[in-house]
């Protein structure tokens, strides 16, 4: 279907006929060429107001289709009381043969009354376009029928966290929207984000490559830039942030009058998390800056400054920001899980207790709005520092997402614990059994026979030593089963997820150096650190080397997010990290100076004192 020609301002004041102008602005609605097509409606008024108008066809009124035609455009601009009410004007006035004036009455309502977000607005919303999908259907009107369909899953079922039924009406609404309709591209944008959303990924691809390939043959500028839109957003759940940053580019390069309103800045506030989740935190924070200098009291900008503050921000700002959208009027209901998933971040950066009851909530309404995919897809960095606090609290889907597959979970720091895929705990044997488990639990690739025997029995000879080892295997299988295998001359663990394990893979990534991606990693680390590590075997000198490592490990991640949480003002969330630091290691001075540095920061000048003494400058009368 060709693209409609932009008109010039003498162009349009030409147009006598009202069936033209309203075709024009039916034709440029799928473009969202909002300012053209607001100047053809604009035209029609003042034809109406003017004179004697050419007589409308038989079912046709010229005023009622305008109306309902600035009904759509309100909904589309979040007008929602403008919308309802030049929609019931339509309903009131039209008679039962003026089907195009009322159906597109009714889809501006569905739409209007939808945005809303309540339980009961969503069901009127619902009932309503179903009517209006059947009047469509008898009216063969497939280009309109796709659209509702469309708008359907995206208002009702996408924004409400039904992500499955919302796939399944944009798959609808493709299979009856030709391959020549200008709303296809669209269409298939917000299905590659629901698809998206419920972790088929390259499927998602495939819908994008599909909107890419409409969008260039008809030279469609915005399409161009919803698709490329799309692409970023893909490619920041992938980890890719090179394509990420080109993508964004691309998007702005391509933009027309949306990017000028409200769209505009969700785009920005959209790009500046994508950008955020990949540990990118100047380029988001410059993303979020023009959001905020844009539309501040715009939800999508609004809910962005939070996500950021929660993510690598300062964690009591981040609490307080997510809050106060909890208790506004609008939070997507499809994204909620991810709001109590960043709520629960913030918990943890703060130092405050809950953490872990939160992660776990989050990924139930996650698996809840689309399955066990949804959550580390959509938060693929955040979910994976979260799942061992949401585990530790009792969760079924984090420990799914933490064994990935394999047969147990053991836990070393704190009280130690192996759990089963079931949820059933290990019951180890005391004594060189539930030691031996530890031991080689530390060991991915498990532990040469000799070492264990050299480590458990360095006195006893040889032939003895294997004995002794054959019974401390037999009484382990006979309490726990076979979860030690031997290997030729190897003893290992089935294949487990083990904590310390990974909580040096993230205090690798989190070491090099200070900023939003390694801070990020290394909060993941701390996260995994739950208590001393094997606090069972205080006196076995295989633990000690591991302990002193872990030790060493945690309090260099520590002073890292507190230096990184001093630089950017963030002072309770450096002293947390200090203080924290100061229980393990309480005779550092360097240490001691920085915590009375932040105390002195917060407006806690005595508490400060206390530590250090007074500051040269300091009265001593006060």
């Amino acid at each position: 279907m060709p693209v409609p020609p932009t008109l010039s301002a003498t162009q349009l004041a030409a147009i006598v006929d009202p069936a033209a102008l309203l075709d024009h602005a039916w034709a440029l609605e799928p473009e969202m060429r909002l300012s053209e097509r607001r100047d053809a409606l604009a035209r029609l008024q003042e034809l109406l107001d003017d004179g004697e108008p050419p007589p409308a066809p038989s079912g046709r009124t010229w005023r009622l289709e305008l109306l309902a035609e600035q009904a759509i455009d309100a909904s589309a601009a979040l007008q929602l009381d403008v919308a309802d009410d030049l929609a019931a004007r339509v309903l009131a006035e039209a008679d039962p043969s003026q089907e195009t004036a009322i159906v597109r009455a009714l889809l501006a309502r569905a739409r209007a009354v939808a945005w809303r977000g309540t339980d009961a607005t969503t069901r009127q919303a619902d009932r309503i376009f179903v009517e209006v999908a059947e009047r469509l259907r008898a009216m063969g009107h497939s280009e309109w029928l796709g659209f509702a369909l469309f708008w359907r899953g995206n208002t009702i079922y996408l924004e409400n966290g039904d992500l499955r039924r919302a796939e399944e009406l944009m798959g609808e609404a493709l299979t009856v929207l030709g391959a020549d309709s200008p709303r296809r591209s669209t269409v298939l944008v917000f299905h590659a984000d629901a698809l998206s959303a419920l972790g088929e990924l390259d499927a998602a691809e495939r819908a994008l490559d599909e909107a890419q390939a409409i969008a260039d043959r008809d030279d469609d500028a915005k399409s161009v830039a919803y698709a490329a839109w799309g692409r970023a957003a893909l490619a920041s759940l992938r980890g890719d942030a090179l394509a990420t940053e080109r993508l964004l580019r691309e998007v702005e390069r391509d933009a027309r009058d949306w990017f000028e309103g409200g769209t505009g800045a969700t785009f920005l506030a959209d790009a500046a998390e994508m950008l955020d989740r990949l540990g990118l935190s100047t380029e988001a924070g410059s993303y979020l800056a023009r959001a905020l200098d844009r539309a501040p009291e715009n939800e999508f900008v609004r809910q962005a400054r939070a996500t950021l503050l929660a993510r690598s921000g300062d964690p009591m700002q981040a609490l307080d920001a997510l809050q106060e959208l909890t208790r506004g009027d609008w939070l997507q209901k499809r994204l909620i899980w991810r709001h109590t998933a960043l709520t629960a971040w913030a918990t943890f950066r703060a130092g405050r207790d809950g953490s872990g009851w939160l992660a776990a909530r989050a990924l139930e309404q996650a698996h809840a709005n689309g399955g066990p995919a949804v959550a580390p897809t959509g938060e693929p960095q955040l979910i994976a520092a979260l799942a061992p606090l949401a585990e530790d609290a009792g969760s079924r889907l984090a420990r799914e997402l933490l064994l990935d597959g394999r047969e147990l979970l053991v836990r070393l720091f704190g009280t130690p614990r192996v759990t089963r895929a079931d949820g059933s705990v290990v019951e180890l044997p005391a004594g060189k059994p539930g030691e031996l488990v530890r031991m080689l639990a530390l060991h991915n690739q498990g532990l040469p026979v000799e070492v264990v025997l050299e480590r458990f029995f360095p006195e006893v000879p040889p032939t003895a030593s294997r004995q002794r080892l054959r019974q401390v295997l037999t009484r382990l299988r006979a309490a726990a089963g076979e979860i030690v295998v031997r290997s030729d001359d190897t003893l290992r663990l089935v294949p487990a997820w083990v904590d310390v394990r990974e909580f040096h893979i993230a205090a690798d990534r989190g070491r090099p150096t200070r900023g939003s991606s390694s801070v990020q990693y290394a909060y993941a680390a701390l996260a995994l650190h739950s208590g001393p590590l094997l606090p069972a075997d205080p006196y076995a000198e295989w633990a000690q080397e591991a302990r002193d490592q872990a030790e060493y490990r945690h309090l260099a991640l520590l002073d890292l997010v507190a230096a990184d949480a001093a630089a950017r003002g963030s002072h309770q969330e450096a002293l947390t990290a200090l203080e924290a630091a100061r229980e393990e290691d309480p005779f550092d001075p360097d240490r001691n100076s920085e915590i009375a540095r932040q105390l002195r920061a917060l407006g806690r000048d005595g508490a400060a004192r206390y530590l250090t003494g007074p500051e040269p400058d300091d009265d001593p009368d006060e």
